[in-house]
């Protein structure tokens, strides 16, 4: 649609005669190529992006030239794309509103408060509706910052960085070195009641630090920073610097050097504290360094240097790809999408003005909508667990602000925008049908339900082969991989003492009895003491007997003989009790499957059918059943294969003592399985695919499961 350039409205403001005041200065930045400007408000601390027209226009308003005149001049030097007088009213308005303009008649006192009251209303409906993040400004360290200054600004130099980076990639090379120490008993540690206390305590000083170096890097560029207060970020109270004066900076890597300067403190403050925990005895001392880590480290990775929040990674992502006021501007774009080739509105404006923003535009706005609704929801369940009643509110909070309010102010736009006039009957169809379609998706569209879970190849216990007594491994009697019957001899072993002290009390034996025949009539007393010994020596032979006779293992049942180290098992010592192979009497194994929690009651009451994928051969789907169950739940696995450590999805934890295993973090339920089909050439303890079939059901009654779970297993509610 062509645009008009002139505007019936524009005779009200032709004849004005404007300028811009004092407190107003304008920046020149390049963003892909372009050439914009952003206009700061010193007094407000607030930035204004003007396009190159635009900036012409507002640089000719010196209070002598009417708007009239001034409008004439951009359309003579713009060419063929002049701004329209409608976007001329539209930046003026824009302009007015941050009180920036100043005419010749005196301001309007009483439209200055009513827009200053106005303004405190909307920044206390912005608090009331992020509550999790309130501000409370404190004082100005302009003054203090400029005298402090010559003792930092070594650090903003060439050999500063350098000193950074070594000091940094030392705190990582100890890290590393240490990892299991680090992360042993972590879940532990770092729930403690002590070590909550000690994080509350340090949490402050770290970022106070960390805003430290945001407020230097703004002064070492030549910004200031007029503010400094304190933050309630999900309940805890942190500082913080208003550093916006950099968004004035012409360089980009000056503005991501300010945004990233906290996160460079926190990472140095990390490997401080890595190097004095890796040098320090246990204590105290060790335990605040431990936590310095944490917070310097895990928290500013996910946080700060997370771009889908607002923090520091935000603002360095927006300069990096060139994309000023990135998170609006995607929100903008996204609608812009929906009102353009959904309803079908041609007058909206794109907010993608350069080439390649696209992409960037409504990928972030994806992306950061979904993180910013997990996160909320998780950070609201962390605090329901201490407070429950305050984790409920800050819960439904969320839910109104992301997806009940929306849907309000969507429904006011479809029913009263005038941009719908002539096509309102096609935006109401199109938005009714795609409400249809979803909530019919949702709450009564079935899809394949299953529950996913990983198992063994399981052998019994009476199928292990073990060492009745100690030997060498001379010969393998039975060939391993074939069929043997019970009581088939297996491995044969050696154990040359054994047989000679057989020998020796055998001869030790017939010496007693000889003894025993020459006193028996003589001397009863001492025949009876001979015949004691006797009886004892030969229980003694006659256990050794056994114990040679136990040198040849045997098959307890009958079944396929498996012997995984058969290569290397001839000449090996082995103890009474190692395990040296299995006879499996089932050509297919059991399989052990463990089940979370979460999920124990489908399984149990809604499985109608069970299938199961080796690992060693994926694309064979085995059909199977449920042979048994254990009723309780446990923390121990069956195998540290199902583990994190070994490839699995159960997270554990290790235990205190030197011979403890690894245990669960929450209670997993046991199912053994029997396959219906024989596999070949499988290999014991190896890992299993399992899925437990629940027929089908809407996505929403699963939501509503998963949500009656969470509190169940949190509040017991």
């Amino acid at each position: 649609m062509a645009r008009s350039l002139f505007s019936p409205s524009w005779y009200r403001v032709a004849d004005l005669k404007l300028r811009l005041r004092s407190h107003a200065q304008i920046h020149r930045q390049q963003f892909r190529g372009e050439l914009w400007y952003v206009l700061q408000d010193h007094q407000t601390g607030r930035f204004h992006r003007l396009s190159p027209s635009s900036n012409l226009f507002v640089s000719l308003m010196d209070g002598k030239r009417s708007l009239g005149e001034i409008w004439d001049l951009v359309g003579r030097r713009a060419g063929d794309d002049p701004p329209t007088q409608d976007e001329a009213i539209q930046l003026l308005a824009q302009l007015h509103g941050s009180d920036l303009l100043q005419g010749a008649m005196p301001p309007d006192f009483q439209e200055l408060g009513e827009r200053s009251a106005k303004q405190a209303r909307s920044e206390v409906i912005n608090k009331l509706r992020n509550p999790m993040s309130l501000r409370l400004p404190l004082f100005d360290p302009n003054a203090f910052l400029d005298a402090t200054m010559p003792l930092v600004r070594p650090l903003f130099t060439i050999y500063g960085f350098l000193a950074w980076l070594a000091l940094v990639v030392t705190g990582i090379v100890l890290a590393v070195m240490h990892w299991s120490e680090l992360t042993s008993d972590g879940t532990d540690r770092l729930l403690s009641a002590s070590n909550i206390a000690m994080i509350v305590l340090i949490y402050p000083l770290v970022k106070t630090i960390h805003e430290a170096g945001h407020a230097y890097a703004t002064k070492a560029f030549g910004g200031v920073v007029h503010e400094v207060g304190i933050m309630l970020l999900v309940l805890m109270p942190a500082p913080y610097v208003d550093a916006t004066a950099s968004t004035g900076f012409r360089e980009k890597w000056r503005r991501m050097l300010v945004s990233g300067a906290g996160i460079m403190v926190e990472f140095a403050l990390a490997a401080i504290a890595m190097i004095f925990w890796a040098n320090a005895e246990p204590g105290l001392a060790r335990a605040v360094a431990f936590n310095v880590m944490l917070i310097g480290g895990v928290s500013t990775i996910f946080f700060n240097g997370n771009p889908l929040l607002r923090f520091d990674a935000y603002y360095i992502l927006a300069d990096l790809i060139e994309i000023p006021n990135l998170g609006n501007r995607a929100n903008k774009y996204f609608w812009y999408l929906v009102q353009r080739y959904l309803l079908g509105v041609d007058n909206v404006e794109n907010p993608a003005s350069a080439r390649g923003e696209r992409k960037w535009l409504f990928g972030y706005a994806v992306l950061a909508f979904l993180y910013r609704v997990v996160l909320s929801l998780t950070i609201a369940l962390l605090v329901a667990s201490k407070l429950f009643f305050i984790g409920v509110l800050l819960a439904l909070l969320t839910l109104f602000n992301t997806f009940i309010q929306p849907l309000f102010k969507g429904a006011k736009y479809l029913l009263t925008s005038p941009k719908l006039d002539s096509r309102r009957g096609r935006a109401l169809a199109v938005t009714g049908a795609l409400t249809a379609a979803v909530l019919g998706l949702l709450l009564l569209t079935p899809l394949p339900y299953g529950t996913i879970a990983q198992g063994v190849v399981w052998i019994p216990d009476r199928a292990q082969v073990r060492a009745d007594t100690g030997g060498i491994v001379t010969e393998i009697l039975a060939r391993p991989d074939t069929l043997v019957a019970a009581g088939t001899p297996l491995i044969r072993l050696s154990d040359a003492s054994l047989d000679g002290r057989v020998k020796l009390l055998e001869a030790q034996a017939a010496e007693l009895r000889l003894r025993y025949d020459a006193v028996q009539f003589a001397d009863r007393t001492a025949g009876d003491m001979l015949l004691e010994q006797l009886r004892n020596i030969d229980g003694i032979i006659e256990s050794g007997r056994q114990r040679r006779e136990s040198l040849v293992i045997r098959a307890r049942d009958g079944g396929r003989f498996i012997l995984p180290n058969a290569a290397n098992l001839p000449g090996l010592y082995v103890n009474q009790g190692d395990l040296v192979g299995y006879v499996v009497s089932s050509a297919t194994p059991a399989l052990r499957v463990i089940v979370p929690q979460s999920e124990v009651d489908l399984v149990r009451a809604r499985t109608n059918r069970v299938d199961i994928r080796y690992a060693s051969d994926p694309a064979r789907v085995v059909p199977a059943h449920i042979s048994r169950e254990v009723p309780a739940a446990q923390l121990d696995l069956p195998s540290l294969a199902l583990s994190t450590e070994g490839g699995g999805v159960v997270a554990v934890q290790n235990g205190n003592g030197p011979n403890s295993r690894p245990r669960a973090l929450e209670g997993l339920f046991v199912f053994d399985l029997e396959p219906e089909q024989a596999q070949r050439q499988l290999l014991l303890g190896s890992r299993v695919h399992v899925r437990f079939d629940h027929g089908s059901e809407p996505v929403a009654w699963r939501w509503l499961r998963s949500l009656r779970q969470t509190f169940l297993s949190h509040f017991n509610v």
